[in-house]
């Protein structure tokens, strides 16, 4: 099976000639930008004996930006794939840009905390968001929050300062008030939360971040740990300090990440590397993907899971790859789980 998984992608490559730039219209002095990307997976899988495997969409992103004055922007995203209709609808949100140091923008879309949750999965080594990201986030796993794809409706102000003599800025901030109920969904406390992020940029290439996350969560599940009941309000506050480097030939990203719901501690620290082994013809590129996380949903109790990744993955044209990694979560209570992923992006 896993041969044959691997040859019905195989399959697939004529599609790569559809890997294109983003589709520019301009009218006047407005400009239309339509983007898009599909991920799809074949995942063989040994979750503690039960073995399954499988064809998998994972995404079909849709995306328009349009650039109204020079100052003004609107973005709509959607994912045509999602099974759950209350997430079709992903990011629409309005961008004023008053300076480079002083940009407002209201509307739904991705939470600026931590390094990785902003980051587009096209742009992910692991092909998925690491657990503990996911989790503390509210991107996928904790059951008293809500899976909402790191996504909020909320205000950000931000902005870039102290220009570097090669042209990058060394200070980028956010500062954020948000529903802090997840996306399509009306508010269901009286509070808001609060988001702040601030990047130190010692080259272009280097990026030190620390950001917080102060808010209060509405249980829609009881408390794993009994700390509060379904309908409850409770603390839900988060810290993060990573850093990203890009110094071709190596890519590294590492966060430490820790949180609380209401009386429970939790901490996640993660690395992930690519190593660009060698380009191939045609601006291809070949990379060898590592990448190490331990996750501890409640300290107390050392309720753990270490997940080790390795695998390739193959840029066959520019934002388009293939990506076949190796996953092996390692919890302390609970089985093992083996996971061998194979994905093709496309994007345009």
């Amino acid at each position: 099976m896993k041969r044959l998984g691997f040859f019905a992608l195989l399959a697939m490559l004529p599609l790569m000639g559809f890997c294109q730039e983003d589709i520019h219209i301009d009218v006047g002095n407005a400009r239309l930008d339509l983007m898009g990307y599909g991920l799809s997976t074949y995942t063989v899988e040994d979750n503690g004996g039960e073995k399954t495997n499988g064809f998998k969409v994972e995404k079909i992103i849709l995306m328009a930006n349009a650039r109204i004055t020079p100052k003004l922007d609107f973005f709509l995203m959607v994912d045509a794939a999602s099974q759950d209709t209350k997430k079709i609808l992903h990011e629409y949100w309005g961008q004023y840009k008053f300076h480079d140091a002083f940009v407002v923008k209201f509307g739904q879309y991705k939470i600026p905390f931590t390094i990785e949750n902003p980051i587009s999965p096209t742009a992910m080594g692991n092909i998925y968001f690491h657990d503990g990201m996911r989790y503390m986030v509210g991107v996928a796993g904790d059951p008293v929050y809500g899976n909402y794809v790191g996504r909020d409706f909320g205000l950000t102000v931000s902005g870039s300062a102290f220009p570097a003599a090669d042209g990058h800025k060394y200070l980028t901030y956010y500062a954020g008030v948000f529903n802090g109920t997840g996306i399509n969904q009306p508010e269901n406390n009286t509070q808001k939360d609060v988001i702040l992020r601030a990047d130190y940029n010692p080259t272009k290439d280097i990026t030190v971040s620390t950001s917080a996350y102060l808010g209060t969560g509405h249980a829609i599940a009881d408390d794993p740990y009994g700390c509060f009941k379904t309908g409850d309000d409770y603390k839900r506050q988060r810290w993060a300090i990573g850093v990203e480097a890009n110094t071709a030939p190596l890519y590294l990203r590492s966060e430490y990440i820790r949180g609380w719901n209401d009386g429970t501690p939790m901490h996640s620290v993660y690395a992930e590397a690519w190593l660009r082994l060698f380009k191939l013809p045609k601006k291809q590129n070949l990379d060898v993907v590592l990448d190490y996380e331990y996750f501890d949903k409640n300290i107390f109790i050392s309720d753990a899971t270490r997940n080790y990744t390795a695998g390739l993955q193959w840029w066959f044209h520019k934002q388009c790859r293939i990506s076949s990694l190796f996953q092996f979560k390692d919890p302390i209570e609970g089985s093992i789980t083996r996971r061998w992923v194979t994905q093709l992006q496309l994007r345009f």
